[in-house]
């Protein structure tokens, strides 16, 4: 069910940015891969017996991507892979016994994106992203049996801001911050309920054509 709906979502989204492009005079396509990139991810539980909250980087991470750029408009398409965040926590957190801790991972991700751009000139651009997200967030615990190892398939609101430079024309260094989900509910606890975010910095270089 969740696979159908992002699918439509991918379809109606490059349906009407394509109608756009195609107005343009020039459509550059594109092709790059993250070259830095600095994520955090976020997870909280509520439970009966009490709350759990961590807020880590997940590195290493990165992506490779495939677009498509008209004047004012853009397309992108992303997979990408992204590192474990962890915490400790000490014995007595959601009733249990002994000490703990807790990696979370939202990898591989895949993300369908629109751009709102504006070029200042032939070298310098600013970009608005927007769109969604698919991803697998999983919850590793280690040292408690109150929690067990899951994972999920969820797909959240994706935004961000950015701008590109290019040195040469064909090719292209992008600076971003990009926040892939934003208080996504996970319901994979046994009880109460959760919550996931995922995003951060990067910088990715991109090979063009123009057709």
């Amino acid at each position: 069910m969740m696979m159908k709906k992002a699918l439509f979502h991918l379809t109606v989204f490059i349906a009407f940015f394509t109608s756009h492009s195609l107005h343009a005079q020039e459509l550059e396509v594109y092709y790059g891969a993250l070259g830095v990139g600095a994520y955090t991810v976020n997870y909280t539980e509520t439970r009966p017996t009490g709350k759990i909250a961590i807020s880590n980087s997940a590195r290493p991470a990165g992506f490779i991507k495939a677009g498509a750029d008209a004047q004012f408009w853009g397309v992108e398409l992303r997979l990408g892979l992204a590192g474990n965040g962890s915490k400790s926590f000490p014995a007595g957190t959601i009733g249990s016994a002994s000490p703990f801790s807790i990696d979370v991972q939202a990898s591989p991700f895949f993300s369908y994106l629109g751009k709102v751009q504006y070029p200042f000139n032939d070298e310098l651009k600013a970009y608005l992203l927007f769109g969604g997200t698919m991803a697998n967030f999983s919850i590793t615990p280690s040292g408690n049996p109150v929690l067990f190892s899951t994972s999920a398939i969820k797909t959240g609101f994706t935004y961000g801001i950015g701008a590109a430079y290019k040195p040469s024309p064909d090719f292209s260094v992008d600076i971003e911050w990009i926040q892939y989900w934003t208080g996504v509910g996970m319901v994979v606890s046994a009880a109460g309920s959760s919550k996931a975010s995922f995003g951060g910095f990067g910088m990715s270089v991109s090979k063009s054509f123009d057709f």
